[in-house]
Order: C-alpha cells, then structure tokens, then sequence
C-alpha cells in the first residue's frame, strides 16, 4: 500500500514538475510575444509619427509659398516673371510659380509651379502638360493625394457643375465648370489630349487604394 502511495506522490510530483516547467516555457514565450508586440507598436507608432511630420513640413512649406506669392502679387501689378522667356512648347521651361489653383468648395488654394517634378509635387500642384490661360489648351495640373484635405486629396467629391478657380500672376482670374470626374489606370494619357473646342482644365491625382488616376474634367 505505501508502495503504491509513493509511486503515486512520484507521479504527481513528475507532473506537478511538468506542469511547472510547461508554465515556464508559456511564460518564456508570453514574454517574447510582448516585447515582439511592443517593437511593432513603436515601430508602427514611429512610422506614423514620421509620415504626420513629413505631411505638416511639406504643408508648412506651402502655405509659406502661398504666402509670399500673394505677397508678390500684392506689391507688383507686373508679372512675376516674363512670360516670353517661357517655351512656346506644350511644356514650360523654367521652374516657378506660374500661378494659383482654387476651389472653393473643397476650400482649398495652392500655388501652381511651372514644372512637374517629384521634389515640386511634395509642395504644391504642378502643371504637366498644357498652357496657363489665356492659352487656349487642356491645362493639366498634378497634385498629390495624402489622404487628407492637403492638395488633391478630395478633388474625388467634386461634381458637375462645381467651380474651379485659376489665377495668374497678373492676378487674371479664369473660372472653370466641372464636367466630368472619373479613373483612369497610369497609362492612361487620353485625358491629356485637348480637342480645342473649348479652354480646358484637367486635374490629376492618384488613387491610393487601386493606384488608378483620379481625373477632373472642368472647360470655359
């Protein structure tokens, strides 16, 4: 009978050690899994804290070019600069602020430069293809969708009808009536072409979720 009894302690206290041992492994790997979610979490985080600067520094630096282009407009009934200098091309050649995009209902104004490059884009629209008015062109103007209110990123709610605002530097304003608002894929240039019936405007940003184009169609 005792003999049995030991056998039986033996036994408990084999599991009760397995038991213990299994619990340090569970705990072991519990405490790896925290520190593993508390590294994403901060990288996540870091991330985050990254792109939110990143997006507050580029529109620092373009309400601060806003600012001065008023400025300059305000205190100089010239051009900014002299428009026979520029290409006679469908594309500019120098690199500056040619003018100013604005749309009321999404309450948004930015500066236009010249040229599209990807150090231009991270600042304000700029115009790819076309002429700034009173050109009779298809004026397509690129502008980056961060998915917030900043440049393009709503230009998807504007609907027919809806006015859109140009401005050069002689402070000429040129007002355009939406017509049409729709997706192209990237290798789509057909919103590009221009069929001279009318003043056009083309507006173009991405669509971050199917890496379409987002186009806005609007004449005078």
């Amino acid at each position: 009978m005792n003999q049995i009894l030991g056998n039986i302690k033996i036994e408990n206290l084999s599991i009760n050690n397995q038991n213990k041992e299994i619990y340090k492994k569970d705990k072991k790997i519990f405490k790896y899994l925290f520190i593993f979610s508390i590294i994403i979490m901060i990288i996540f985080f870091s991330f985050f804290i990254h792109k939110t600067y990143y997006t507050k520094q580029n529109e620092k630096i373009s309400n601060y070019l806003q600012y001065n282009y008023n400025t300059i407009k305000l205190y100089n009934n010239n051009s900014v600069f002299n428009y026979e200098n520029l290409s006679q091309n469908n594309q500019y050649s120098e690199n500056v602020l040619i003018g100013e995009i604005e749309i009321p209902i999404l309450n948004i104004s930015y500066p236009i430069f010249s040229i599209l490059t990807d150090e231009n884009l991270k600042i304000t629209p700029c115009i790819f293809s076309g002429k700034m008015p009173p050109e009779i062109s298809n004026l397509c103007i690129a502008g980056h969708n961060y998915n917030n209110s900043q440049f393009f990123s709503l230009i998807n709610k504007l609907k027919e009808g809806d006015i859109i605002h140009i401005y050069d530097n002689k402070n000429h304003k040129y007002t355009y009536s939406v017509f049409a608002n729709y997706e192209v894929k990237t290798d789509d240039l057909s919103p590009t072409l221009y069929n001279n019936k009318f003043h056009e405007l083309t507006l173009v940003t991405c669509n971050n979720y199917n890496n379409n184009r987002i186009i806005i169609k609007a004449k005078y």
